[in-house]
């Protein structure tokens, strides 16, 4: 027997292996091919590098654009919500005219003491912004709020403290005009009479007319930097604020702030009186 005949004893399985090889060979090659590796792959001349760094800068752009577009809603936001705010302000600080409809002159609803109790006092400080070498355009008497509202233009230009007439004799509410300036007007109805001997002021509340007391003598009251709005005596001039509505009809100005308005004031100009 030749030395490469194999034994029967051992062909079997050897013809076994040798076709279950056979089959994996055959599988193997009727299988789908491998996957090429990542090559580059070219899209009308851009290869496929280039096309993700374009559309990476085109997403910064976008994202840009977006948060810019946030900062200027949020800025549009805060100019609005300011706005609402500065006419809220507005509203409720400065006092608007009567319309043209409205009569001229009513009774004010006087801010004054009701029975035994205090009236409340009414003395915030004079907020100035006056331009010396401008004119009052307009003045805005507020009787509840005891203030004075003076406009250069259609700018308010200053709110001071005032006192306005008391419970018997309010200060009328209405549309006026400046009729009359008097540096060192002295009034035609109301005054004091004064101690001959030391000078001192017994009664403050006299009446031109009523006889003084014995070794009295009466002295109208003082009226400095005075702007007529009525025929018969009322006006805006420097005076004494006790806080609350107490004059008899006039409207009493911080005395430094009256000298200071009544250079900027001038004949014709509108007075409006509101409650």
């Amino acid at each position: 027997m030749s030395a490469f005949r194999l034994s029967r004893r051992y062909r079997v399985p050897l013809a076994l292996v040798l076709t279950l090889s056979f089959q994996a060979l055959w599988s193997t090659v009727l299988a789908d091919p491998p996957l090429p590796s990542a090559a580059p792959v070219e899209s009308d001349g851009v290869d496929a590098e280039t096309l993700r760094k374009l559309e990476k800068r085109a997403e910064q752009q976008r994202a840009r654009q977006e948060k810019e577009m946030r900062k200027i809603a949020e800025r549009e936001r805060k100019r609005l919500e300011k706005e609402r705010q500065k006419q809220e302000r507005e509203l409720h600080l400065h006092p608007k005219p009567p319309p043209p409809g409205q009569p001229q002159v009513r009774v004010a609803i006087p801010v004054g003491p009701v029975g035994p109790q205090a009236p409340p006092r009414i003395l915030a400080a004079i907020w100035s912004q006056l331009v010396p070498s401008q004119k009052i355009s307009s003045l805005v008497v507020h009787v509840r709020a005891q203030k004075l509202y003076a406009y250069q233009g259609k700018k308010l230009a200053a709110i001071v403290p005032i006192c306005t007439g008391n419970a018997t004799h309010p200060t009328p509410v209405g549309r006026f005009t400046i009729i009359q300036k008097d540096r060192n007007h002295l009034s035609s109805h109301y005054g004091c009479f004064v101690d001959n001997t030391t000078g001192r002021i017994v009664d403050g509340n006299a009446v031109i007319g009523q006889r003084p007391p014995p070794g009295t003598h009466y002295e109208a009251a003082e009226m400095p930097n005075f702007l007529r709005i009525t025929s018969d005596g009322v006006g805006l001039h420097g005076g004494y604020l006790p806080g609350f509505a107490a004059s008899h009809g006039c409207v009493r100005l911080p005395k430094s702030f009256a000298s200071e308005l009544f250079e900027l004031v001038q004949d014709g100009t509108p007075v409006t009186v509101v409650e």
